[in-house]
């Protein structure tokens, strides 16, 4: 295979014992870097925690439904990829791989992490979209290094928890100070935590497709915020302090249940686009929003 080439080079010949298999394949017992994407690979041998070299592993596109516990082993991994496969839960012994930089487990069947994955300090980025998640754990307030979330870390910067059936998020979320990217739209949230505000460094949050009522006051913290997605919810009335997102250039408020927006929006200068469609917003208001916001392009469609 092509891949396999370029992972180990022009060698030639490698000898049974300096090999394990895997899909059929042979695998260099000292290789550094496997990617194993897309292969139909249902199953994975004990033998894959021999491989203690690599630093870098790639599972995704599979139909793998479990991981051995000898994937701990690899305590050299900065990079573990397992998208897009049939796990419906992860070993605790993913906990010590403690040099972990980067954790794709999106596109599963996950309904819980497991507590070991809170010593994964190093984590930069943790996507876990498209699983069934209900809840997330506490420590997500340990990963502080955290720049990319899809569920993580305090050095995370971007976080990716979108289609899960999240419910509420715990209060630690707010420690990711580090974050500049949210995704957290299509879930069932009916509210935000008041430590949410703290994450200060947001330039992206997307939250439509949830059940949201308001939106806080603690919004007006977010004086880097770009762009702000809020769509289909039951939002019926938005914050004054909106007003203090001096940052923001885009906002889609579409399909929830307001009547008025604050005239406090009025100073946002750097705001192109908002929409507004489907909301029960009357003529005269409409009118007042219009005239308030001259230089804005207004969606109204529904």
């Amino acid at each position: 295979m092509s891949w396999l080439k370029k992972i180990f080079g022009s060698r030639e010949e490698v000898s049974n014992e300096e090999v394990i298999i895997i899909g059929g394949e042979k695998i260099p017992i000292d290789a550094t870097e496997l990617e194993l994407d897309n292969n139909q690979l249902t199953i994975l041998p004990d033998s894959l925690g021999n491989l203690t070299n690599l630093t870098s592993l790639s599972l995704g596109g599979n139909q793998l439904t479990t991981l051995p516990d000898s994937l701990g082993n690899l305590t050299n991994l900065t990079l573990l990829y397992i998208w897009d496969n049939q796990l419906t839960q992860l070993p605790d012994s993913l906990g010590n791989l403690t040099n972990l930089t980067s954790l794709r487990p999106g596109n599963n069947n996950l309904t819980q992490l497991p507590d070991s994955l809170g010593n994964l300090t190093n984590l930069t980025l943790l996507w876990l979209e498209n699983n069934q998640l209900t809840a997330l754990p506490d420590w997500i307030g340990n990963l502080t290094n955290l720049t990319s979330l899809s569920l993580g870390l305090t050095n995370l910067t971007l976080l990716w928890l979108y289609d899960n059936q999240l419910t509420a998020l715990p209060d630690s979320l707010g420690n990711l100070t580090n974050l500049t990217l949210l995704w957290l739209y299509d879930n069932q949230l009916t509210a935000l935590p008041d430590s949410l505000g703290n994450l200060t460094n947001l330039t992206l949050l997307h939250l439509e497709n949830n059940q949201l009522t308001d939106l806080p006051n603690w919004i007006g913290n977010f004086t880097s915020l770009e762009k702000l997605y809020l769509s289909n919810n039951r939002i019926t009335s938005i914050s004054d302090w909106i007003g203090n997102c001096k940052d923001l250039r885009y906002i889609d408020l579409s399909h929830n249940d307001l009547t008025s927006i604050p005239d406090s929006m009025k100073e946002l200068k750097y705001l192109r686009e908002l929409k507004l469609g489907g909301n029960n917003i009357s003529y005269e208001e409409s009118k007042r929003i219009n005239e308030m916001l001259p230089d804005v392009e207004i969606d109204w469609t529904h």
